[in-house]
């Protein structure tokens, strides 16, 4: 007889946020999300022995249909990483290794859809393949052309002084760290170059800045809403998240409530991470008297911030506001200011060059953490950077035209199709944050998937799984596109659950 163990069920809620970006991959999505799940086994963040949620659970909470999460378990039971049995559902195992039947769930109702509940059998509606999907879901944006053209440009001569050394450079090429500092210094940062690391974009800084500085039970305080890589950063490092909420700017000014933000900091957390600039979702900006009040109350508390700039080239307006850093400098306050940004948003998400600019004896500790974590960012990459920093100008224009664009579409058709629904004009960013009246937006990102539009809903971005009246459009994939997808999302919404 097979022994049986108690293991730890994980909700559908707290899998969606593991599976940030989950879409981003390529192939169909059943092999995206089997992909993504076996990332999260391999890393350990699913352990062995995790009791996954029904297949029909998955789908409704992702808004994908079922049976695209049937193939994606299938795939990974087939390779060893999931096992089933009836009555006890489906876990997470490692191939080769024999693992107890974890105990039956509880039961519920048939068909009720909550964990532990026996799936019922694939309808019709569930393996139908739905129109050609228009994907808005992502604020990620195509690659400019001159990055294919400058690429070209980066010749034997680039590499000539570097390959008599052995190439690992934790910290960063030292010209690309320089003339990081510059961009720092034009925008009023008190910079210099040892003060800097080269990061793989921005979500490795902010994960540097976790493995460095947070300890488990930890505080940290984050906006609600926030960006979702960051909010599962902290807690992979098991650190206590409180938030704060973030005002729209539909009425009154924008970004993060300060009210509510200098409390919070008065009882001294260990952290705070902030989105000011063309704020990741809502789009937000915070204006500089509050920014000013951050970094006082900051400096107070002697709490660190993360300025997390990552989204700054995406603004409509130019220049936007300075950076919490400058703005500490400008008044002679002595906060303590992670400036984290990436060349992303500019230029090319594959690029994958970003930085953390702080205090100098943080960042060298946070060096020493890049080192440990892969020796130092690829050279190349690095080299491409540089040449491409000289065309930033030429390159903010051109997204600035295509964010204007894309949101004047998005607008326009929301204006026409669905003017019930409410939201503030983004000041950046590539996606409009919509209030649904009376709806949950889990459901209704569901109902989009099946008439061939992806959103993402509110509690995507919620630390408590709340914001469910809330959905994310974005606006990045063309005026043509964005309209299509906006009139699908519609018929969705005014077809009922």
């Amino acid at each position: 007889m097979t022994d049986r163990v108690r293991s730890e069920a994980i909700g559908a809620p707290r899998l969606v946020h593991l599976l940030v970006g989950w879409t981003d991959g390529d192939g169909p999505l059943h092999k995206r999300l089997a992909d993504a799940l076996h990332q999260l086994i391999d890393t350990g963040e699913l352990p062995a022995g995790t009791r996954l949620p029904a297949e029909r659970t998955v789908a409704g909470a992702l808004a994908v249909s079922r049976s695209t999460v049937v193939a994606a378990y299938e795939a990974l039971r087939a390779a060893g990483w999931l096992a089933s049995r009836r009555g006890s559902g489906t876990w997470v195992r490692r191939p080769g290794v024999d693992y107890p039947v974890p105990e039956p769930r509880s039961r519920g109702p048939l068909g009720m859809g909550r964990q532990g509940s026996v799936p019922a059998p694939l309808t019709g509606a569930d393996l139908a393949d739905p129109p050609e999907s228009i994907d808005l879901s992502t604020g990620a944006l195509p690659g400019l052309q001159m990055v294919a053209e400058i690429a070209t440009k980066v010749g034997a001569e680039d590499y000539r002084d570097l390959l008599g050394h052995h190439g690992y450079y934790a910290a960063g090429l030292p010209r690309l760290r320089e003339e990081l500092t510059e961009r720092l210094g034009r925008r009023g940062v008190p910079a210099h170059s040892g003060d800097l690391i080269v990061t793989s974009g921005s979500q490795q800084a902010v994960e540097l800045i976790a493995q460095g500085l947070v300890q488990p039970g930890d505080e940290i305080v984050l906006e609600e809403p926030t960006y979702r890589g960051a909010l599962e950063t902290f807690r992979s490092r098991g650190a206590k998240v409180i938030t704060v909420p973030v005002r729209t700017g539909r009425r009154g000014p924008g970004g993060v409530d300060v009210d509510v933000l200098e409390r919070l900091i008065a009882r001294r957390p260990k952290l705070v991470y902030l989105l000011p600039t063309a704020h990741n979702p809502t789009g937000a900006m915070l204006n500089v008297v509050d920014r000013l009040r951050v970094v006082r109350a900051a400096a107070a508390a002697g709490v660190p911030v993360i300025d997390d700039e990552s989204t700054v080239d995406t603004s409509l307006v130019w220049p936007p506001p300075p950076p919490l850093a400058a703005v500490a400098a400008e008044h002679g306050v002595p906060a303590t200011v992670f400036n984290v940004g990436s060349l992303s948003k500019l230029f090319w998400g594959g690029l994958r060059v970003g930085w953390i600019h702080g205090p100098s004896d943080l960042v060298g500790r946070l060096s020493r953490v890049k080192n440990a974590a892969d020796l130092g960012s690829s050279v190349p990459g690095q080299l491409l950077a540089l040449k491409l920093l000289a065309h930033t100008a030429s390159a903010r224009e051109q997204r600035k035209d295509q964010l204007s664009t894309g949101l004047a579409a998005a607008e326009a058709a929301m204006q026409k199709l669905l003017p019930e629904w409410e939201w503030a004009r983004p000041l950046g960013g590539a996606a409009l944050w919509v209030r649904v009246p009376k709806s949950d937006t889990v459901a209704l990102a569901a109902r989009a998937r099946r008439h061939g539009v992806l959103v993402v809903p509110g509690p995507a971005y919620s630390a408590s799984e709340g914001l469910r009246e809330f959905l994310r459009i974005g606006y990045a994939a063309g005026p043509g596109a964005v309209t299509e997808g906006i009139r699908r999302l519609a018929t969705a919404w005014r077809a009922g659950p």
